[in-house]
């Protein structure tokens, strides 16, 4: 689509739809697309992400300063970073979002769900040395407070628990769980010495 506008209504559109399946499937309730405005000023994750794609049409449109100005907008507003050139393909659903954080060189397939405290963050691949961000596949679920980090790929359908930290790609269909807490005996609290 060369039209900015028509990118953007469509993403919009495909973003909701994508909202719609996981109501539908997570709780049971059809949500019909003249919902769409309502749900744009209601839920917190959907208007989020019509302040992304509002941020890409204005970058997609070449308005001088207008992707920045958004991009603030989304940081004082959501609490989260993310920039204007952070690659978001059609049908990405935000849970919550607060302290989303996704690199310019972050890659969001199509269908994804992020949660909040996600971060897409660029590093190094401790191999190659290649700097670089992550790409994420389609309908891959990154859980709560999530980090992935580098030039990573995740595969199609992939979970990412929530808490996990991220620094090697993955293939498709997978699991991918944070270590399990360590829990030892914590030392005995010593009395404060009286002033």
């Amino acid at each position: 689509m060369s039209n900015p506008l028509s990118a953007f209504l469509h993403s919009v559109r495909a973003d909701y739809a994508t909202v719609q399946r996981y109501r539908a499937k997570y709780h049971g309730d059809e949500r019909p697309l003249a919902r769409l405005p309502v749900d744009a000023v209601t839920k917190i994750g959907f208007q989020m992400m019509v302040a992304m794609r509002t941020m890409r049409l204005f970058r997609d449109a070449r308005v001088p300063v207008l992707p920045q100005i958004a991009s603030r907008f989304i940081r004082h507003a959501y609490g989260a970073e993310v920039h204007w050139n952070t690659t978001l393909r059609d049908g990405i659903a935000i849970v919550h979002g607060t302290g989303l954080v996704l690199s310019h060189r972050a890659v969001i397939g199509e269908g994804c769900i992020l949660f909040h405290n996600v971060t897409l963050g660029e590093g190094l691949d401790p191999e190659t040395k290649e700097a670089g961000a992550p790409t994420l596949g389609k309908d891959v679920h990154v859980g709560p407070g999530a980090t992935l980090l580098g030039p990573i790929h995740v595969g199609d359908g992939t979970k990412i628990m929530a808490g996990t930290v991220l620094t090697r790609s993955v293939p498709a269909g997978s699991l991918v769980r944070p270590a399990d807490a360590i829990v030892t005996e914590r030392a005995p609290s010593r009395p404060r010495a009286a002033r």
